[in-house]
């Protein structure tokens, strides 16, 4: 087995951050992978992210925070509450920012730095067992895999133990071969399509993808397609799972973003509308109304 070391560049992300850094295992001599524990609170200015070799996957641990990621000339939005998910494939950077309800609302995240050799290896070992390998890059907005983030947090708790190298390095190999075979479809049994099922990890993928996506025009067919089941089963499958219509759901979403951009942030009304897919302001209104009973200027003077 080939000695791992997370790339040198990795140590410098937690820098180009404008959050606090709480502990870092450089800190107990780890070198198999990086873990950095971040808390922020209030809003962030626009800012870019390292760039690195390795893997990166976050895992928010406390409080709730939204951030926004620049991309192709749009802002795509996502909320993040304690579960939830990212990750950064090898070499990308990203331009976002982040906000919390206000300075005495802090979120803690854990980045964790997986390196670019162990996937290698982890692929190879893919290779020589036969198993079929796809290209399906590593890289979500915001996801959930508790099984994922419970071994990431399991980390931090090692770290505060005063756990050994051995042990992150085993841990990561776990991790690794785990997101390998969930997230990049190496051997994910739930791939399989059958036409009238959802299941937990597709319903997942379904509600993760309408977080990231509040402030889209999204329409059935793009939810059927992220589920991997047909149009005609999907909205009926989606009720009987959660109690009401997609589109029901989604915009009780978008509804509960709005509620806290509203109290929260000083944007005018009409960049909120804009924010949760409103074109006009005045449909916006009159759907705020009908959720909670009171126009979108007077919950916020409220």
């Amino acid at each position: 087995m080939m000695l791992l070391q997370y790339a040198d560049a990795s140590a410098r992300c937690a820098g180009a951050k404008p959050n606090a850094l709480l502990r870092s295992s450089t800190d107990a001599g780890w070198t198999s992978l990086l873990l950095d524990h971040h808390e922020g609170r209030g809003a962030s200015d626009v800012f870019e992210t390292y760039p690195t070799s390795d893997l990166t996957l976050v895992v928010a641990t406390h409080g709730e925070h939204r951030i926004a990621v620049a991309g192709g000339g749009l802002w795509r939005g996502a909320i993040y509450q304690t579960g939830a998910m990212g990750l950064t494939p090898p070499y990308q950077t990203t331009r976002m920012r982040w906000s919390t309800a206000g300075a005495d609302h802090p979120f803690r995240s854990i980045h964790l730095y997986l390196p670019h050799d162990l996937i290698a290896d982890i692929a190879e070992e893919y290779r020589r067992a036969g198993t079929p390998t796809a290209e399906r890059s590593l890289s979500s907005l915001v996801f959930r895999d508790p099984a994922a983030a419970a071994c990431v947090v399991a980390l931090l708790h090692a770290l505060h133990a005063g756990a050994p190298d051995l042990y992150a390095e085993q841990t990561g190999r776990w991790l690794t071969t785990h997101l390998l075979a969930r997230h990049a479809g190496w051997c994910d049994a739930d791939a399989v399509r059958e036409p009238s099922l959802i299941s937990d990890a597709r319903l997942a993928r379904v509600l993760e993808y309408m977080s990231a996506n509040l402030e889209q025009a999204l329409t059935l067919d793009q939810l059927a397609r992220e589920a991997g089941i047909s149009v005609h089963h999907f909205a009926r499958r989606f009720r009987e799972r959660m109690g009401q219509t997609p589109f029901a759901h989604l915009t009780e979403m978008r509804m509960e973003m709005a509620r806290r951009l509203l109290r929260t942030t000083d944007l005018p009304v009409a960049d909120v509308a804009f924010a949760c897919s409103y074109t006009r302001p005045a449909a916006f209104a009159a759907a705020f109304l009908r959720h909670t009973g009171a126009t979108p200027r007077a919950y916020r003077a409220g």
